[in-house]
């Protein structure tokens, strides 16, 4: 009974076995220097012994026993307490360390996407987020997110956590570096958000493999990522290793309005501003980039002085809507998504003439 108590008894504390030295030596009276002479020891090994910053080695506590009188393998086991229990310690710390750096991050929601394993403990979990981040440490992430250097339109109501961001950010770069992508070729991408845009009208399973397709022959990778809780993304544009792009859409939109406008302001980052990270909120507080991007998609997908001078009829009535949308080959519903943008119509009006998507994968 004793024996099996003394197996289970593992306590939470140790003494450093300079402390019983520093004791020793005390009792007898001496200075350290004067145990050091002794025990043919420097000063400087025995100081730092006392002070807990080196251990007893087997062959300093042969000397000690010596000097002391107290059997090395005492001094020996002690030392291998205070290493038990300093292992001891620096594992707690590491664990809750993992436990703080997998708070930040929408782990439940990487292990049902096939991220992060199912199952696993708080260390191995730790591991493999690491891994798909690309960092060598928690201390790293901020470099990451240096590194993505993501300009972040914020929704004027709800700050998303830069942990979930960059998680659904390398969700993307993930599947993109799975595509055998040519180098970004610039006039090919016109080309392909030029065909693209004839593509307004069509069902999702028509245009969504499509677009993936033409915008990959341009070097852009066309990831649909469901979005992560607690952010509130609809797209990205972003630049891989210098020479590929990625357009990244969250399928947040579900309505055609909001999908076609968040993929054409993307591809305008993606045309204007080389080298540089955005991710999107809907209804975002923009700065000069972002309306440099809504600029252009509004050109690309209508023309800004055709669309300008329609705005000024002041179109209230679906019949006018259609019409304008039958002119320049749009869906009506994109029509009435710009006229509310730009404030002609009220965002209540006319929503009818939207197409409604139900994305198969899509995550509210």
């Amino acid at each position: 009974m004793g024996a099996r108590m003394a197996e289970a008894w593992s306590p939470d504390w140790a003494v450093h076995p300079g402390e019983h030295l520093a004791e020793y030596i005390e009792s007898r009276g001496w200075s350290q220097a004067e145990f050091a002479r002794l025990a043919d020891l420097t000063p400087k090994l025995v100081s730092t012994i006392i002070n807990g910053s080196n251990p007893v080695s087997a062959e300093t506590a042969l000397k000690f026993e010596h000097v002391l009188g107290m059997k090395a393998d005492i001094w020996t086991a002690l030392q291998a307490e205070w290493d038990l229990h300093e292992a001891r310690e620096a594992r707690r710390r590491e664990i809750e360390n993992c436990r703080e750096f997998l708070d930040r991050f929408p782990v439940k929601e990487l292990v049902e996407r096939n991220v992060l394993p199912k199952g696993a403990k708080v260390e191995e979990l730790c591991e493999r987020l690491l891994s798909f981040l690309g960092i060598g440490s928690p201390d790293a992430f901020a470099s990451r997110l240096r590194n993505l250097a993501v300009q972040h339109r914020h929704s004027r109501s709800f700050n998303s956590e830069e942990g979930h961001v960059a998680a659904w950010l390398m969700l993307g770069e993930l599947r993109a570096r799975a595509m055998q992508l040519p180098v970004f070729d610039e006039a090919r991408f016109q080309a392909s958000v030029r065909e693209i845009r004839g593509l307004t009208c069509e069902q999702v399973e028509v245009f969504a493999p499509q677009m993936i397709n033409l915008c990959a022959k341009s070097g852009v990778a066309l990831v649909f990522e469901p979005p992560l809780s607690k952010t509130r993304l609809f797209g990205s544009a972003r630049w891989l290793d210098g020479s590929r792009a990625i357009i990244q859409m969250s399928l947040r939109m579900k309505s055609n309005d909001h999908f076609w406008w968040t993929f054409f302001h993307e591809a305008g980052h993606i045309t204007l501003h080389r080298g540089r990270t955005f991710a999107d909120d809907q209804g975002g507080i923009g700065d000069g980039a972002e309306n440099e991007a809504d600029v252009w998609a509004e050109e690309q997908l209508v023309g800004r002085s055709r669309f300008s001078e329609f705005c000024r009829t002041v179109p209230r009535s679906e019949a006018a809507v259609r019409n304008f949308a039958d002119e320049v080959g749009l869906h009506p519903g994109i029509i009435v998504g710009m006229l509310q943008h730009r404030g002609i119509l009220p965002f209540a009006h006319l929503n009818g003439l939207k197409a409604r998507f139900e994305w198969a994968d899509a995550k509210a």
